[in-house]
């Protein structure tokens, strides 16, 4: 799983830079940083995905049961190269982990949970990414390009990207 949110988090990155020299995609400077200025500054965004995180785990332990989350990797930030040279800035928010994967049986509900709570959060329909037996993984996305990863496999994992957000004051 590491791999895929390393994978994807690549792909997002070379796709944001990619283009004719000289350009900005998604029109000119002062266009994204209008678009950029309009958005939650990435103290706010980065908050209220925590905020997400947070229900989606207490939600999962009391609805699904067995599930003891613990931090698994610290937040990490970059720039944005959907939104270069604008001083904006995108955060993979502290990672989570359980022990142990869930079984299949439970696997619909915890979508569902998923789902519901993140929606609430302005998220998209979920997308599967892996659904096989003992090896599940999903995502969305929201209005300003973030996205979660949640899956379980050898353990039960939920990250979170934000998308490009200015910090405060910018």
């Amino acid at each position: 799983m590491k791999k895929l949110v390393l994978f994807t988090l690549c792909a997002v990155l070379a796709a944001g830079c990619a283009g004719r020299p000289g350009t900005t995609p998604g029109g000119d400077v002062e266009d994204q940083r209008a678009t950029l200025q309009q958005r939650p500054s990435i103290e706010e965004a980065s908050a209220r995905y925590d905020e997400m995180q947070r229900a989606v785990r207490e939600r999962l332990s009391a609805e699904i049961g067995s599930l003891n989350w613990t931090p698994r990797e610290p937040m990490s930030s970059a720039g944005c190269a959907d939104f270069p040279n604008l001083g904006g800035e995108t955060r993979v928010l502290e990672s989570w982990r359980s022990a142990g994967n869930l079984p299949d049986a439970d696997w619909p509900r915890a979508v569902e949970i998923v789902a519901e709570v993140t929606a609430q959060y302005g998220f998209g329909a979920v997308e599967v990414v892996v659904d096989r037996a003992g090896d599940h993984e999903i995502t969305a996305t929201d209005q300003y390009g973030a996205s979660y990863l949640f899956g379980t496999a050898k353990n039960t994992l939920l990250t979170v990207s934000t998308g490009c957000h200015l910090p405060q004051g910018g």
